[in-house]
This record gives C-alpha cells, structure tokens and sequence, in this order.
C-alpha cells in the first residue's frame, strides 16, 4: 500500500485546522473554570475544590515553597517519619487503637498536630473490620476515635446565619483584648472568622489524654474557644473548632490566610519536616490498580513459586529459541565488487583447476568478436578478411597473432605465454576503439 499524497493546498488546509484545534484548546483552557470536584458529604480534603475543600491551603503552602504532602496511609511510626506538622481535620474514618497511640507517641516525641476533632457532617463512617483481628469492646480506648474525646466542647443553641469575625487589632483596650493576643500565631493578624456552629468549652477545652494540659487560647469569640494551642512532651497541638479558616471559601476572609502562613512558619522552624495532610481518614486511601494488585498477589502470596518458575522457564525458552528484543540492528552494506576482482577470481579459478585451454579458447572468441564489432565485420567473417580490415584500418599485421590464439585454445599452453598472447589482443583492441 502506497503512502497517503497530500496535494500541497491540502496540506495547507490542514496545518490551518491542527493550528486552531490547538489555540481552541488553549483558550478554553484559559477561559474556562477548572471543574468544581467535591463529595456529598463536606470532607475538607485537599483533593477538593469546591468551597468546604481545602485544596487551596495545600496549594498556598506549595507556592510558599514549604514541603507538603498528602498522608493516605494509616498512622503508625513509618508513614510518620518524614512529617513534622500533621493536618488532621475533621477526619471522616475513625483512628483505631493503634493508629492513636502511634499519634500520640509521635507528637511526644516532638511534633506538631493541626486538628480539627469530629467529623465533618453528621455521623462518620465505622472503620471495617480487618480479618484475623479480635473484636474489641466498642469501650476501649481508641476505638474508632474521631479525637473528640480530647476535648470539651460547648453546646451550641442554634447555628448563627452569618459567620462570626473576631476583631484581634492591638488598638484595642487591654480589658477588651482577647487573650494571648501577643501570641506568634497571631502576628499581623487584625481579624478573623470563624463558622458559628461549635465551640471548644472556655472552662475546660481539654479532656482525656490532655486533660492535665495548661492549654493557651489564641482565638476567642463571643461564642467561645475557636482556637487553642497545648504542649504535649516536647510536641504541639494546634486546635481548632472547625475547618472554616482553613477552607477555600474562608481562607480568602479576613485575616485567615495570614493565620495559615503563621501556623505553617512558627511550626516548620520549630518541628522540621513535611507538613502532611491527613487524607486517609478522609477516605481516600492509597490503592494499587487492579494489574498492580493482582501482579502483588501474585508475587507475594502462596503462588509467588509457581510464579517465579513460569518466568524462568519462559526466560529460558527464549533464550533456546534466540529471541532476540528491542531494535532492528542497522544493516551493514557490502562493498560492490570491481570488474577486476571477477576476473581475477575467474581466473585464479581456472588456473587452480588446470584449465588454461578453456581460458585461451574464451578470450579467443572474446577479442575476435570484438574486433568484428568495432570493424562492424560479422562474427562469421574469417581470419583472412578480419586481417586485411585491420591491416587497411590501423596498418597492423595479425594475422600470426591470431592463428597463435587459434592454436593456444586447441592446445595446453602454458600461463605466461597465455599472459603474453593475451596482452596483445587486448593492445591491438585498445587501438581500434580509442585510436591509441
């Protein structure tokens, strides 16, 4: 099959049309929002770009430049390691036993936990069962935990319909200021704002594990406790009520973003590290493909053996059958022959095999044909007429020389007189057809 011609104005025409396709691409690109991705449930993920998400925090932190990531393992001291500040909010997956004692073993140690407890909107989905594991009395401590039972929280009447600012500006009077107004999380902040709808208690935020902590409150509304600070060993705990500061929506409001960048700048120097945001126990899991998990099964479980033996066997059987991958090898082209190296061949052959007879009668009738051919004779004309041709046509005398060749192809004759005889039909040749 031939290849596709294109006349030159249809490759014109179609140049113009791959040029538009591509600036219509680019400009709705531009144009157009980025699709809005979100859940039924408001999960304040980083995955999320809609207005309860938290993609924008984790963006703005990225664009500072600071090392975030995204946690979607469970907690324990591995996926742990490399964190030093850890975003927990509002996680939809409780935290089993382990998982918490991990977590607090990791802030003791000297780290620092940004939680929001709860979860996010109404009840939260029970963590499945994992074979081979006793069943645990829904009382042990740990259990499915939302780290709701670290706090005391106030309850709240009615959701107000307007969020809640928080006026943090020095110029108020000392009587009106808000505590730990001087604290480093609130440097360059005049206002915040907060969502209405919880509150930590302002008698004893506190509780469980935490509960002998001397907790410093930093954001205090007229609802109550929106933030808080504790120390816990040599690691640090940041509190908040809900995930509105830190939200798409509210990040932009007021001063909320600086509080962002003050939490992410006082807490990095202090607990180096990435700052990790809690996405397992939002839900999204790291998972495999359904190839990768099937070729992990595969190569891990009881069948990694007879696996094991199939490649090698495969291995082996295209080694046997000299399968060869990757590139076609480039193909190395022959030098062409020389007319001289056939000739040469043909006669080194000849020579061996002893058959100067058949060599003298070839060239006999080669250079005779030829000299009939250039003194446009008939090759059936004889040795007479052909010698008074080219007696009248070069003043040559051959007559003797051709009966010599006559008689080498009738008789053995040995190489160098067959030479000799040889290089002057070849002369006498040369004579006729270029004059020299």
């Amino acid at each position: 099959m031939g290849r596709l011609a294109l006349s030159r104005a249809d490759r014109l025409l179609l140049g113009i049309v791959l040029v538009m396709a591509v600036l219509g691409a680019l400009v709705t690109w531009l144009i157009l929002p980025p699709e809005k991705i979100g859940a039924v449930k408001k999960l304040p993920s980083t995955f999320f770009n809609v207005a309860y998400g938290t993609k924008a925090t984790y963006q703005v932190l990225d664009r500072l430049e600071y090392p975030v990531d995204r946690l979607r393992r469970p907690i324990d001291h591995e996926t742990l390691k490399p964190t030093g500040v850890l975003f927990l909010l509002q996680p939809a997956v409780g935290l089993d036993r382990d998982e918490l004692s991990a977590l607090e073993d990791w802030i003791e140690a000297g780290h620092a936990l940004v939680v929001v407890p709860g979860p996010p909107d109404g009840p939260y989905e029970k963590r499945p069962s994992r074979p081979n594991t006793p069943k645990r009395s829904s009382s042990a401590r740990g259990d499915d935990s939302l780290l709701e039972e670290w706090f005391h929280f106030t309850e709240m009447p009615k959701k107000p319909e307007k969020l809640i600012p928080t006026d943090l500006r020095a110029s108020r009077s000392p009587r009106d200021r808000p505590p730990a107004a001087g604290e480093p999380l609130l440097a360059g902040i005049g206002e915040l704002v907060a969502d209405g709808h919880r509150r930590f208690s302002p008698k004893s935020p506190l509780a469980g594990p935490l509960e002998k902590l001397s907790p410093h409150v930093f954001w205090k509304d007229e609802q109550g406790i929106v933030g808080l600070r504790a120390e816990f060993g040599r690691g640090t705990i940041i509190a908040l009520a809900d995930t509105y500061p830190l939200s798409n929506l509210g990040l932009s409001d007021a001063d909320n973003g600086l509080l962002l960048g003050n939490l992410a700048r006082e807490l990095s120097k202090r607990y180096p590290g990435q700052l990790a945001f809690d996405e397992y126990h939002l839900g999204f899991a790291q998972q495999d493909s359904s190839a990768v998990a099937i070729a992990k099964l595969m190569l891990v479980g009881p069948w990694r053996w007879a696996v094991g033996q199939t490649l090698l066997v495969g291995i082996l059987a295209l080694g046997a059958a000299a399968v060869r991958f990757g590139g076609p090898r480039d193909v190395t082209p022959r030098r062409r022959r020389q007319h001289r190296e056939f000739a040469e061949a043909a006669g080194r052959l000849l020579d061996e095999a002893g058959a100067t007879g058949l060599a003298a009668e070839t060239l006999y009738h080669y250079y005779r044909d030829r000299l009939c051919r250039l003194l446009e004779l008939g090759t059936e004309a004889d040795d007479n007429r052909l010698g008074q041709a080219v007696r009248a046509r070069s003043g040559q005398e051959i007559g003797d020389l051709l009966e010599q060749a006559r008689n080498a192809a009738s008789t053995p004759v040995g190489r160098q007189k067959l030479l000799t005889l040889t290089r002057k039909l070849h002369r006498l040749v040369e004579t006729l057809d270029h004059g020299t």
